[in-house]
Protein backbone atom coordinates (compact mmCIF):
# COMPACT_ATOMS: atom_id res chain seq x y z
CA UNK A 1 0.00 0.00 0.00
CA UNK A 2 1.33 3.37 -0.98
CA UNK A 3 1.65 4.98 2.83
CA UNK A 4 2.40 7.96 1.23
CA UNK A 5 -0.95 8.77 0.29
CA UNK A 6 -1.98 7.96 3.94
CA UNK A 7 0.22 9.92 5.23
CA UNK A 8 -0.39 13.03 3.03
CA UNK A 9 -3.90 12.74 4.15
CA UNK A 10 -3.25 12.48 7.77
CA UNK A 11 -1.11 15.66 7.94
CA UNK A 12 -3.77 17.93 6.42
CA UNK A 13 -6.67 15.94 8.44
CA UNK A 14 -4.70 17.05 11.63
CA UNK A 15 -4.33 20.43 10.12
CA UNK A 16 -7.83 21.24 9.65
CA UNK A 17 -8.85 19.85 13.22
CA UNK A 18 -6.27 21.99 14.41
CA UNK A 19 -7.48 24.56 12.30
CA UNK A 20 -11.27 24.61 13.49
CA UNK A 21 -9.88 24.73 17.02
CA UNK A 22 -7.91 27.68 16.03
CA UNK A 23 -10.86 29.35 14.06
CA UNK A 24 -13.38 29.18 17.31
CA UNK A 25 -11.12 32.88 17.85
CA UNK A 26 -12.82 35.48 15.29
CA UNK A 27 -9.52 37.39 15.17
CA UNK A 28 -7.60 34.48 13.48
CA UNK A 29 -8.55 34.91 10.09
CA UNK A 30 -5.83 32.64 8.88
CA UNK A 31 -6.68 29.98 10.44
CA UNK A 32 -9.65 29.77 8.57
CA UNK A 33 -7.39 30.06 5.25
CA UNK A 34 -5.06 26.96 6.49
CA UNK A 35 -8.21 25.08 7.17
CA UNK A 36 -9.02 25.51 3.58
CA UNK A 37 -5.74 24.96 2.13
CA UNK A 38 -5.68 21.55 4.09
CA UNK A 39 -9.38 20.71 2.86
CA UNK A 40 -8.53 21.36 -0.89
CA UNK A 41 -5.50 19.10 -0.54
CA UNK A 42 -7.56 16.05 1.11
CA UNK A 43 -10.29 16.89 -2.04
CA UNK A 44 -7.33 15.74 -4.40
CA UNK A 45 -6.41 12.91 -2.39
CA UNK A 46 -10.37 11.85 -2.66
CA UNK A 47 -9.87 12.48 -6.59
CA UNK A 48 -7.20 10.19 -6.79
CA UNK A 49 -8.60 7.54 -4.78
CA UNK A 50 -11.56 7.97 -7.45
CA UNK A 51 -8.83 7.40 -10.18
CA UNK A 52 -7.34 4.41 -8.45
CA UNK A 53 -10.45 2.32 -7.13
CA UNK A 54 -12.04 3.02 -10.65
CA UNK A 55 -14.76 5.53 -8.75
CA UNK A 56 -15.67 3.00 -6.52
CA UNK A 57 -14.02 5.07 -3.40
CA UNK A 58 -16.89 7.86 -4.27
CA UNK A 59 -14.95 11.21 -3.68
CA UNK A 60 -18.12 13.01 -4.33
CA UNK A 61 -20.06 10.73 -1.52
CA UNK A 62 -16.80 10.46 1.42
CA UNK A 63 -16.45 14.42 0.66
CA UNK A 64 -19.94 15.35 1.51
CA UNK A 65 -20.04 16.83 4.73
CA UNK A 66 -16.29 18.58 4.53
CA UNK A 67 -17.74 20.26 1.20
CA UNK A 68 -20.59 21.49 2.70
CA UNK A 69 -18.60 23.32 5.53
CA UNK A 70 -15.89 24.04 3.09
CA UNK A 71 -18.68 26.41 1.04
CA UNK A 72 -19.81 28.57 4.56
CA UNK A 73 -16.29 28.55 5.37
CA UNK A 74 -15.54 30.32 1.95
CA UNK A 75 -18.34 32.64 1.94
CA UNK A 76 -16.63 34.27 5.12
CA UNK A 77 -13.40 34.10 3.63
CA UNK A 78 -14.01 35.68 0.72
CA UNK A 79 -15.04 38.78 2.99
CA UNK A 80 -12.27 38.77 5.22
CA UNK A 81 -9.98 38.69 1.86
CA UNK A 82 -11.64 41.52 -0.16
CA UNK A 83 -11.75 44.05 3.25
CA UNK A 84 -8.67 43.36 4.08
CA UNK A 85 -7.01 44.32 0.52
CA UNK A 86 -9.52 47.47 1.16
CA UNK A 87 -8.06 47.82 4.04
CA UNK A 88 -4.24 48.28 3.09
CA UNK A 89 -5.41 50.63 0.27
CA UNK A 90 -5.35 53.31 3.09
CA UNK A 91 -7.92 55.33 1.15
CA UNK A 92 -10.56 57.00 3.14
CA UNK A 93 -13.09 57.11 0.55
CA UNK A 94 -13.14 53.43 0.72
CA UNK A 95 -14.25 53.44 4.28
CA UNK A 96 -18.04 53.13 3.59
CA UNK A 97 -17.05 49.98 1.23
CA UNK A 98 -15.06 48.72 4.51
CA UNK A 99 -17.91 49.43 6.81
CA UNK A 100 -20.41 47.51 4.69
CA UNK A 101 -18.05 44.47 4.33
CA UNK A 102 -17.89 44.45 7.64
CA UNK A 103 -21.77 44.06 8.52
CA UNK A 104 -21.39 40.99 5.78
CA UNK A 105 -18.66 39.75 7.66
CA UNK A 106 -20.41 39.70 10.61
CA UNK A 107 -22.77 37.76 9.19
CA UNK A 108 -21.26 35.02 7.33
CA UNK A 109 -19.17 34.52 10.79
CA UNK A 110 -22.66 33.86 12.37
CA UNK A 111 -23.23 31.59 9.82
CA UNK A 112 -19.43 30.31 9.81
CA UNK A 113 -19.72 29.22 13.75
CA UNK A 114 -23.58 27.87 13.30
CA UNK A 115 -21.59 25.18 10.73
CA UNK A 116 -18.46 24.83 12.74
CA UNK A 117 -20.66 23.71 16.36
CA UNK A 118 -22.37 21.32 13.86
CA UNK A 119 -19.51 19.76 12.06
CA UNK A 120 -18.95 16.00 12.22
CA UNK A 121 -15.59 15.39 12.86
CA UNK A 122 -16.17 11.82 11.99
CA UNK A 123 -16.32 12.37 8.51
CA UNK A 124 -12.78 12.66 8.70
CA UNK A 125 -12.58 9.06 9.64
CA UNK A 126 -14.76 7.71 7.70
CA UNK A 127 -12.85 9.51 4.64
CA UNK A 128 -9.25 7.78 6.15
CA UNK A 129 -11.13 4.35 6.50
CA UNK A 130 -12.55 4.36 2.90
CA UNK A 131 -8.99 5.65 1.41
CA UNK A 132 -7.14 2.69 3.37
CA UNK A 133 -9.78 0.11 2.02
CA UNK A 134 -9.62 1.59 -1.41
CA UNK A 135 -5.66 1.01 -2.09
CA UNK A 136 -5.23 -1.49 0.14
CA UNK A 137 -2.65 -3.99 -1.05
CA UNK A 138 -1.76 -2.00 -4.15
CA UNK A 139 1.66 -1.23 -5.12
CA UNK A 140 3.26 2.15 -5.22
CA UNK A 141 4.07 1.92 -9.21
CA UNK A 142 0.35 1.47 -9.71
CA UNK A 143 -0.80 4.33 -7.41
CA UNK A 144 2.12 6.84 -9.34
CA UNK A 145 0.19 5.59 -12.78
CA UNK A 146 -2.87 6.37 -11.62
CA UNK A 147 -1.55 9.58 -10.23
CA UNK A 148 0.10 10.67 -13.94
CA UNK A 149 -3.53 9.86 -15.00
CA UNK A 150 -5.22 12.27 -13.05
CA UNK A 151 -2.59 14.60 -14.08
CA UNK A 152 -2.87 14.22 -17.83
CA UNK A 153 -7.01 15.32 -16.98
CA UNK A 154 -6.47 17.89 -15.45
CA UNK A 155 -4.01 19.34 -18.21
CA UNK A 156 -6.78 18.04 -20.57
CA UNK A 157 -9.24 20.39 -18.43
CA UNK A 158 -6.92 23.31 -18.48
CA UNK A 159 -6.44 22.90 -22.65
CA UNK A 160 -10.22 22.94 -22.50
CA UNK A 161 -11.20 25.97 -20.60
CA UNK A 162 -8.18 27.62 -22.07
CA UNK A 163 -9.62 27.54 -25.59
CA UNK A 164 -13.24 27.59 -24.81
CA UNK A 165 -12.94 31.24 -23.55
CA UNK A 166 -10.42 33.45 -22.03
CA UNK A 167 -12.89 34.56 -20.14
CA UNK A 168 -12.13 35.91 -15.93
CA UNK A 169 -14.35 32.85 -15.13
CA UNK A 170 -12.12 30.17 -17.24
CA UNK A 171 -8.78 31.81 -16.03
CA UNK A 172 -10.20 31.39 -12.42
CA UNK A 173 -11.16 27.33 -13.14
CA UNK A 174 -7.29 27.19 -14.53
CA UNK A 175 -6.17 28.60 -11.40
CA UNK A 176 -7.83 25.74 -9.30
CA UNK A 177 -6.99 22.97 -11.88
CA UNK A 178 -3.26 24.26 -11.55
CA UNK A 179 -3.63 24.44 -7.75
CA UNK A 180 -4.66 20.73 -7.62
CA UNK A 181 -2.05 19.61 -9.55
CA UNK A 182 0.36 21.33 -7.10
CA UNK A 183 -1.10 19.54 -4.28
CA UNK A 184 -1.42 16.83 -6.26
CA UNK A 185 2.59 16.50 -6.95
CA UNK A 186 3.58 17.45 -3.08
CA UNK A 187 1.62 14.28 -2.29
CA UNK A 188 4.25 12.03 -4.11
CA UNK A 189 6.58 14.19 -2.81
CA UNK A 190 7.32 16.35 -5.92
CA UNK A 191 7.83 13.05 -8.17
CA UNK A 192 5.47 13.62 -10.81
CA UNK A 193 7.61 14.79 -13.70
CA UNK A 194 6.31 18.35 -13.92
CA UNK A 195 9.13 19.25 -15.91
CA UNK A 196 7.93 16.46 -18.14
CA UNK A 197 4.35 17.13 -18.34
CA UNK A 198 4.26 20.68 -17.94
CA UNK A 199 7.08 21.74 -19.82
CA UNK A 200 8.17 23.96 -16.04
CA UNK A 201 9.51 22.90 -12.73
CA UNK A 202 7.40 22.48 -9.15
CA UNK A 203 8.84 25.99 -8.12
CA UNK A 204 7.61 28.01 -11.75
CA UNK A 205 4.27 26.15 -10.93
CA UNK A 206 4.14 27.23 -7.58
CA UNK A 207 5.11 31.17 -9.28
CA UNK A 208 2.17 30.97 -11.52
CA UNK A 209 -0.18 29.85 -8.59
CA UNK A 210 0.95 32.90 -7.05
CA UNK A 211 0.45 35.03 -9.62
CA UNK A 212 -3.14 33.93 -10.54
CA UNK A 213 -4.07 34.07 -6.59
CA UNK A 214 -2.91 38.19 -6.70
CA UNK A 215 -4.59 38.75 -10.36
CA UNK A 216 -7.94 36.92 -8.46
CA UNK A 217 -7.57 39.21 -5.89
CA UNK A 218 -7.31 42.38 -7.73
CA UNK A 219 -10.55 40.93 -10.07
CA UNK A 220 -12.59 40.48 -6.68
CA UNK A 221 -11.86 44.07 -5.65
CA UNK A 222 -13.04 45.19 -8.79
CA UNK A 223 -15.93 43.56 -8.72
CA UNK A 224 -16.62 44.41 -5.17
CA UNK A 225 -15.98 48.07 -6.00
CA UNK A 226 -18.04 47.99 -9.25
CA UNK A 227 -21.36 46.36 -7.15
CA UNK A 228 -20.53 49.11 -4.19
CA UNK A 229 -21.50 51.94 -6.54
CA UNK A 230 -23.80 50.61 -8.55
CA UNK A 231 -26.00 50.17 -5.51
CA UNK A 232 -25.13 53.26 -4.13
CA UNK A 233 -25.58 56.52 -6.05
CA UNK A 234 -24.44 58.89 -3.19
CA UNK A 235 -21.17 56.82 -3.65
CA UNK A 236 -18.29 59.79 -5.19
CA UNK A 237 -17.74 59.15 -8.62
CA UNK A 238 -15.05 61.31 -9.35
CA UNK A 239 -11.52 61.88 -8.07
CA UNK A 240 -9.24 59.69 -6.06
CA UNK A 241 -12.05 56.48 -5.80
CA UNK A 242 -12.06 56.83 -9.48
CA UNK A 243 -8.37 57.23 -10.03
CA UNK A 244 -7.87 53.70 -7.50
CA UNK A 245 -10.59 52.00 -9.41
CA UNK A 246 -8.56 52.67 -12.64
CA UNK A 247 -5.45 51.65 -11.42
CA UNK A 248 -6.77 48.38 -10.21
CA UNK A 249 -8.39 47.48 -13.67
CA UNK A 250 -4.68 48.16 -15.24
CA UNK A 251 -3.26 45.98 -12.90
CA UNK A 252 -5.61 43.16 -12.78
CA UNK A 253 -5.21 43.73 -17.25
CA UNK A 254 -1.59 43.66 -16.76
CA UNK A 255 -1.23 40.26 -14.37
CA UNK A 256 -4.14 38.69 -16.73
CA UNK A 257 -1.88 39.14 -19.61
CA UNK A 258 1.07 37.83 -17.57
CA UNK A 259 -0.78 35.01 -16.70
CA UNK A 260 -1.97 33.76 -19.71
CA UNK A 261 1.32 34.13 -21.63
CA UNK A 262 2.87 31.93 -19.47
CA UNK A 263 0.03 29.32 -19.81
CA UNK A 264 0.74 29.53 -23.47
CA UNK A 265 4.41 29.84 -23.96
CA UNK A 266 5.81 28.11 -20.87
CA UNK A 267 3.59 25.47 -19.62
CA UNK A 268 2.43 25.13 -23.88
CA UNK A 269 -1.54 25.00 -23.46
Amino acid sequence: MPDHIITYYQKHRHLVEESLIASEDPEDIEAIHNMRLSIKRIRVVAKLADQLTDNSFNAKQSLKTLNKFFKVSGRLRDVQVIKHLLIDLQNPDLSAVIGSLSKREYKQRKKYELALSSFDKSSLDAIEHRLRDGIEGMTTKRAMAGALLLLSDYLQDIRELFYMSTEEKRLHEIRTRLKDINYLNNTFDEQLGLEIQLNITSERLKELGELAGIWHDHLNLETVLGNYISKHPEFPQEGPILEAIGKLKTRKQELQQEYSCILMNELKI
